[in-house]
């Protein structure tokens, strides 16, 4: 008899109610040792779900104190915003809060290529994700999300990580001290960074796919290469299609910005990539830093 094949899967999008389903710390029933004397138990699909086995000294902070507070601070500034929630087995989960607002969208120069903020917010119940709140780009013609130059994400403090429940409390009033910053300043924050993304912009690329094999290989990305499949042909036929779309205008010709956002549609591609959100954007980011050091 054929063995059926086992479909991995990856973070699946949701509604804010499938995130935020009761959940509690209990006693292990067990005898154990101390590592597992408590479980982390979740209400889904009506019943008992185990989340966690964990020590005594776990703090749990539920979902319900973690995306409306962040969405209570968006609203209370005035923030327009659309947003994807994703979970992965009910135990890690990840928001995009794509700012929608006109005043802080961006175009790249000679272009229609927009880009507009976003907030990237993610939990767990598991320990496996490290609650964090950073701060990105997407372009309006593929949604996926653009990291940060490290040295403007530094500069700007354009990140934010709570591990234990004080941090994760105080997490929520410097969401809001960022967001009135980036507000009163955002002619000067964009365009840092979108500097950075138009010194990619700026360089024209004579032959794309050795640039992007190039780029790949320093990045630590695997190039499959099979009768089934070929990561360079894959990633070329997506920067193809965006160089000659006509309303982006980039009339045929390929840049170093159009090859990172290859690389980050591939690595963003949920058919091709099972890996977790915050894995996609240390390899984005890695991808990134390699293009802006060799353009």
């Amino acid at each position: 008899m054929e063995a059926i094949k086992k479909i991995k899967k990856g973070a699946i999008t949701c509604g804010i109610e499938d995130i935020l389903f009761p959940v509690e710390v209990r006693d292990e029933e067990m005898a154990s040792n101390k590592e597992y004397c408590k479980r982390i138990v979740g209400q889904i699909n009506g019943g008992d779900f185990l989340l966690n086995q964990c020590s005594n000294i776990y703090k749990l902070i539920p979902n319900t104190d973690v995306f409306p507070n962040i969405e209570a601070v968006l609203d209370a500034n005035g923030i327009e915003y659309e947003v994807e929630y994703k979970h992965i087995n009910h135990v890690r989960f990840y928001a995009d809060y794509k700012i929608t607002d006109k005043r802080y969208s961006y175009t790249m120069k000679g272009t229609n290529d927009k880009i507009m903020p976003m907030l990237r917010v993610q939990h767990s119940y598991n320990g496996l994700t490290k609650y964090r709140i950073l701060f990105g780009f997407f372009r309006m013609v593929c949604t996926n999300g653009l990291t940060v130059a490290v040295e403007e994400m530094k500069r700007f403090n354009l990140v934010i990580v709570g591990k234990h429940t004080e941090q994760i409390a105080k997490s929520f009033s410097k969401l809001n001290e960022m967001l009135v910053y980036f507000g009163n300043n955002a002619h000067i924050i964009s365009g840092a960074i979108t500097d950075k993304y138009e010194k990619l912009g700026g360089v024209w690329v004579a032959n794309p796919e050795d640039r992007l094999k190039e780029v790949l290989e320093a990045s630590m990305i695997t190039i499959v290469e099979n009768n089934k499949f070929n990561t360079l042909n894959d990633i070329m036929s997506r920067i193809s299609l965006e160089a000659n779309k006509d309303n982006l205008g980039y009339n045929g010709k390929v840049n170093n910005w159009l090859i990172y956002n290859g690389i980050n549609q591939y690595l963003n591609d949920d058919s091709r990539n099972i890996a977790t959100p915050e894995v996609r954007i240390e390899k984005d980011s890695k991808v990134l830093e390699f293009m802006l050091a060799t353009a």
